[in-house]
């Protein structure tokens, strides 16, 4: 197991997103891409990321998990997967991003995985300085954060307000020491995440939370980047979506400080 702290690393907006490594040091990488009610977008979605990947010369696949659409999302998906590096998957019902996460991330075999969101609130050009910082820095995890100083957020007082008390709370109780655990763009060496998910147990609302909890007591290296493009945050919360997440946040600090279950050797990671 890795030992290094959490780290925020205040200058990584520095990692140009027009550098690029040379195409011997590429590596493998597997984007899992969570859907839920994205019929009118989502092979727009698959189509940018796929030319991003293709402009930055990565070798690569793209995972789609439709968390249970009830719309037309995954017949949609799956008009794009006749690409062979695109694939498409749909739960019976709806799990969670979470569940939808895992799903994907079992189904994949890339040496990099990135967790990124279906609904492009962030710009897909974001996963190249992801996997850069990932190998520029020694990092396991490297996350984008909405709230780096760097970061381009649009945001209103009350989302920003609620975002950053959902923070000040994980802090609390758990020690987080990352500015931001909820932003759908992440990239994870795939023996880190290999360790990390036999530890989790939330699948939907609080689940990063979780994962990067069990990250950081497990002695990973997690850099936060700057979001590099506009993120416009519109969705809202409602207020049963903030008491489960409240409830969950609970659940994760029990586990945490009384059962120990970030810390038990479930797994060993390949050397």
């Amino acid at each position: 197991m890795k030992t290094s702290d959490s780290t925020v690393i205040n200058d990584l907006y520095k990692f140009s997103v027009l550098d690029t490594v040379n195409n011997t040091g590429k590596p493998f990488v597997s984007i899992i891409m969570p859907a839920y009610r994205l019929s009118k977008l989502i092979t727009y979605s698959i189509n940018v990321i796929e030319k991003t990947m293709d402009t930055y010369g990565y070798n690569y696949e793209i995972i789609v998990v439709d968390d249970g659409s009830p719309d037309d999302t995954y017949n949609q998906a799956l008009k794009v997967s006749k690409d062979p590096t695109v694939r498409v998957y749909k739960l019976p019902r709806n799990m969670g991003k979470g569940y939808a996460l895992l799903h994907g991330f079992r189904r994949s075999k890339g040496e990099i995985v990135v967790f990124f969101d279906g609904d492009l609130d962030i710009d897909p050009r974001q996963i190249h300085l992801l996997i850069s910082a990932l190998k520029n820095t020694k990092a396991d995890i490297v996350i984008t954060s909405k709230w780096h100083p760097q970061s381009k957020t649009i945001a209103t007082p009350i989302r920003k307000f609620l975002s950053k008390a959902f923070y000040a709370l994980a802090r609390l109780l758990l020690g987080l020491k990352v500015s931001d655990t909820q932003t759908g763009a992440k990239a994870f060496k795939r023996n880190v995440l290999e360790d990390i998910v036999n530890h989790l147990t939330i699948k939907r609302y609080a689940f990063d939370v979780e994962l990067l909890t069990a990250a950081t007591t497990r002695g990973y290296k997690i850099v936060e980047v700057p979001a590099l493009w506009k993120i416009k945050l519109t969705s809202s919360f409602k207020t049963k979506e903030i008491w489960k997440m409240f409830i969950d946040l609970l659940a994760i600090t029990y586990r945490h400080r009384v059962k120990k279950q970030y810390t038990c050797l479930l797994y060993t990671s390949p050397s």
